[in-house]
């Protein structure tokens, strides 16, 4: 059984879970504002803090322009979440994420909050308080 936001839908159990929840600011300036929601399944044998830094290795060779900004071991949901963050650049303009990896059995949860040009301290903080909201249930 399948439970999205709308309801629920029965799939064969060799299927993926590969949704991606995507959210805008509507806000006044805000333009190109969004936090996704994303599930990767851990690599056959492979843990989750050797993920995280082939994640990380894998984002810094790929993104031109990258430069990272923090990296922050963390707790979701009294999950292991790892925070990553990081500038880079897209057709000569600036972007900021924030990339938290969040272990839930054998799939990681990665919640990546994007905004063009910089981030503020406030708007950090804001971000890392919906992180933390994020309340799991346990994994089927």
């Amino acid at each position: 059984m399948y439970q999205m936001h709308e309801g629920t839908l029965e799939l064969p159990l060799e299927w993926q879970d590969k949704t991606m929840n995507v959210f805008v600011s509507q806000a006044t300036g805000t333009e190109g504002v969004s936090f996704v929601i994303t599930r990767e399944r851990l690599p056959w044998g492979m843990k989750f803090h050797e993920y995280k830094v082939s994640e990380i290795r894998k984002i810094s060779g790929k993104v031109p322009g990258y430069a990272a900004v923090s990296s922050d071991e963390d707790e979701v949901s009294g999950r292991s979440a790892y925070a990553h963050e990081f500038t880079w650049s897209n057709n000569g303009a600036s972007i900021h994420q924030r990339l938290t990896m969040v272990e839930y059995g054998d799939v990681v949860l990665m919640l990546t909050f994007t905004a063009p040009g910089t981030v503020s301290d406030s708007q950090r903080e804001q971000i890392r308080n919906v992180v933390a909201s994020l309340q799991l249930r346990a994994p089927d």
